[in-house]
């Protein structure tokens, strides 16, 4: 069985590209993801896994950054029904990653990458490889072995990341029992009326083994309900 991590599709686009470098654009993309804070709002993240030999589960999260750090986030729905008092518990302790934000794209947005025009009031950026540790699946880092698209919404006053699509190109093993082949993920982010981005949306799909059984899962998140922490 895989262990669940929300990752995501990959869309590919026959276009010629210019050199490889940081220009203006990612400059100001790098400026308002470090200016945004993952504890500005609050919000709720419905979550649908399909995983190899198990039924569909559909879970809803809470997240408020005015609680304590251990109870910011809640199960508050597991297929429909309230979770039980189990489910609440283990969610409670599940070891989290960083909180879901635009910020997260400061960490490798300026990168080297190639520049297209798919079209007007948009740019497009192709990344050959992410920067170490900006990909971690596990203990691994998956980040040179991963490709990266990123569509960017020009027409406003700001730079606006809509769409980033990352796609492994190397599988790799953990712990010596499993074996990942392939990860895709898709991340959407959108403008709140009060001007600031924010996840909207992430898909993934990983594919593998453990012990030899192959298998596959797929995850969908999106987020809704933001509401400003202050």
């Amino acid at each position: 069985m895989l262990k669940p991590v929300l990752l995501v599709a990959s869309l590919a686009a026959c276009l010629s590209a210019s050199a490889a470098h940081a220009d203006e654009v990612q400059n100001q993309i790098v400026a308002a993801a470090k200016g945004t804070s993952a504890s500005a709002y609050g919000f709720r993240r419905t979550m649908t896994i399909q995983q190899t030999g198990k039924p569909r589960k559909i879970l809803i999260e809470q997240y408020d950054p005015r609680r304590p750090a251990a109870d910011q986030w809640s199960l508050v729905g597991v297929d429909g029904r309230a979770p039980t008092a189990k489910e609440s518990a283990d969610a409670h302790k599940m070891k989290r990653g960083p909180v879901p934000s635009y910020g997260e794209l400061a960490k490798w947005i300026g990168a080297p990458a190639s520049r297209t025009s798919p079209g007007p009031g948009y740019v497009l950026y192709r990344f050959p490889r992410l920067p170490a540790g900006t990909l971690m699946i596990g203990s691994h880092d998956a980040s040179a072995d991963t490709q990266a698209e990123v569509l960017v919404n020009i027409k406003e006053k700001m730079p606006l990341v809509e769409h980033v699509r990352l796609k492994s190109t190397k599988g790799f093993r953990m712990m010596l029992v499993a074996a990942i082949d392939s990860i895709m993920i898709d991340q959407r982010y959108r403008m709140l009326p009060d001007g600031h981005a924010v996840p909207s949306q992430a898909i993934s799909d990983m594919s593998g083994s453990m012990l030899g059984k192959a298998g596959r899962m797929q995850a969908e998140a999106t987020y809704s309900d933001f509401r400003a922490a202050r």
